[in-house]
């Protein structure tokens, strides 16, 4: 070897060889070299897929690990065994780790294990193990190490869901809590003007949910007359040291002309309790003429700015029968252009925002709205999931005029197969719901046929662990992170047909099925098919 040349080893992701002031000989000599290189990079080297291994000329010396891949769960642990061909000191250093806990333990020279161990709830962290030779040789590969589950059962948390518009004080008892509770849902409405209502908090906190009182009836009176606040004041004060007290619902889709009124209200709120969010439901696109402005950019942000909500919510349900004006294979098309005007300005303004589904069937004898089903409830949640939506709403619990098939009747007896069908869903949804509680949305979305005012996926939108997706049809592809966590949700837009979902993993991933249960996928192709209206996790990183 001419000094020109640098002893040692060669690094698999290096493509070019650069020889400074050589001779005709050392010209020579680059060439081979970089023709061995080039050689070595289409080799399938021995080891872990998608690892990036450093290998000396000889090709004699590097790790073989006794797994493709290794997945850990919060709180828990892996034991990774390696072997070398030859002796070596091994080592391994971390990148991004706080709370995590790493040693490597030699049984000889030449082999061991690596203990990792995550911590609780566990953010993703990068492993590299080296190995170094006496002669002054080395190796070093990516330990393909991925948080499976960042919460352990202690530390995980439920995904919020709210039931709009509860229980009459009459129907309010021990037993019907309980019963919405088994159905899944956390949070639930309270009317504070059709007498006594103190006792729902009490029974709400005994099954373990939260309540949002709806209290714009006294915030109105207030309105009309400023000086008398006594009303208004004590139902505050009631409430605000209750334990099942969750927020306050001052109004439903007011138009801009209302937001200086409703920024009063929620002055004199906030000024008895700091502690409890305001709530305020706005109107969705398809409601433009009372919106009170032209554009529905404009009239969100009027509400996110100038009322200083500290989440923004609004309700629209896609999901459309037949011969409906607005069908397009059984979604209403605004929803799309609501979901992301809604996503891009609460995502620029920092605050969380909550989606709506239609857990009824508003019919107005016209029947606007498909009747509930599982699948049309997983295509609204899991759509909204995809576009960030932190609180999950169902409209309505009690049946009221224009409403039939909600999971209580008028007269307060339960609708089995409407509660049926709720309870089912929100199994499925809670079995997934921990990996979109607190989440961030990077960005949504849409193959094949992207709507209006959507972005086409492409294959540069994914991440380097995945060369390549595609659908059959139409799909909704949602990129989240949560503690640095990431997944991508690819949701079946149809509620007719499943979908195909063909995929080319250049790592390994795991993917997450609507059971919750968590499937190791190695380097290379696959396929999955999707239920209507369903949704594959893929957890990349």
């Amino acid at each position: 070897m001419h000094n020109c040349f640098f002893r040692g080893v060669l690094v698999l992701s290096s493509s070019l060889i650069i020889a400074v002031a050589c001779s005709e000989a050392d010209k020579v000599r680059v060439e081979e070299l970089q023709q061995e290189l080039d050689e070595l990079e289409q080799k399938e080297i021995p080891g872990v897929p998608g690892a990036e291994v450093v290998i000396p000329e000889d090709e004699t010396f590097f790790f073989t690990f006794d797994k493709e891949g290794y997945g850990v769960d919060a709180g828990g642990s892996v034991t990774i065994g390696y072997s070398l061909q030859e002796d070596a000191t091994v080592e391994i250093e971390a990148k991004d780790s706080e709370g995590w806990s790493f040693s490597v333990n030699p049984v000889n020279a030449s082999s061991g294990q690596i203990v990792i161990s995550a911590p609780d709830p566990a953010s993703p962290a990068e492993f590299t193990v080296t190995a170094a030779t006496d002669d002054g040789r080395a190796a070093a590969a990516r330990l393909p190490v991925l948080v499976r589950d960042q919460y352990s059962d202690a530390t995980r948390t439920t995904f919020k869901t709210m039931g709009y518009r509860g229980f009459k004080n009459h129907m309010a008892t021990l037993e019907n809590f309980q019963k919405l509770a088994d159905a899944g849902i956390g949070i639930i409405t309270v009317e504070t003007d059709e007498g006594p209502f103190m006792h729902q908090l009490d029974l709400a906190q005994q099954v373990g949910m939260k309540c949002v009182p709806v209290v714009w009836p006294a915030a109105e009176a207030y309105e009309h007359d400023p000086e008398n606040y006594k009303g208004l004041d004590e139902m505050i004060n009631k409430l605000k040291d209750h334990p099942a007290t969750f927020a306050y619902h001052i109004y439903d889709e007011p138009s801009v002309t209302l937001l200086p009124a409703l920024r009063f209200r929620k002055e004199r709120i906030e000024s008895l309790d700091a502690n409890h969010p305001v709530y305020i439901n706005l109107l969705a696109y398809a409601s433009q003429a009372g919106l009170g402005v032209r554009y529905y950019q404009d009239y969100v942000e009027s509400y996110i700015r100038d009322c200083k909500l500290k989440f923004f919510s609004f309700d629209v349900y896609p999901c459309r029968p037949e011969g409906d004006p607005y069908y397009l294979d059984g979604i209403q098309s605004s929803w799309w252009e609501c979901n992301e005007i809604v996503a891009d300005l609460t995502k620029r303004y920092g605050i969380p925002w909550w989606g709506f589904a239609a857990s009824c069937w508003i019919d107005r004898e016209q029947h606007l709205l498909a009747k509930p089903t599982v699948e049309n409830l997983r295509l609204q949640v899991y759509c909204n999931l995809s576009y960030g939506a932190q609180v999950i709403q169902y409209f309505v619990i009690l049946q009221y005029g224009g409403t039939s098939f909600a999971p209580i009747m008028v007269d307060g007896t339960w609708n089995e197969e409407a509660y049926g069908i709720l309870k089912d869903f929100n199994t499925e949804l809670h079995r997934r719901g921990w990996m979109f509680d607190g989440s961030s949305m990077e960005k949504v979305r849409h193959t094949n046929d992207a709507p209006a005012w959507t972005t086409r996926f492409t294959n540069a939108d994914l991440p380097p662990e995945i060369a390549s997706l595609s659908t059959n049809q139409d799909a909704l592809v949602g990129f989240i992170d949560n503690l640095g966590n990431k997944y991508i949700t690819v949701v079946n837009k149809s509620l007719k047909e499943k979908m195909t979902l063909d995929v080319i993993f250049n790592d390994m991933v795991y993917t997450i099925a609507r059971d919750g249960i968590f499937c190791e996928q190695k380097p290379g192709p696959a396929s999955f098919t999707v239920d209507e209206g369903d949704m594959l996790v893929i957890k990349y990183k």
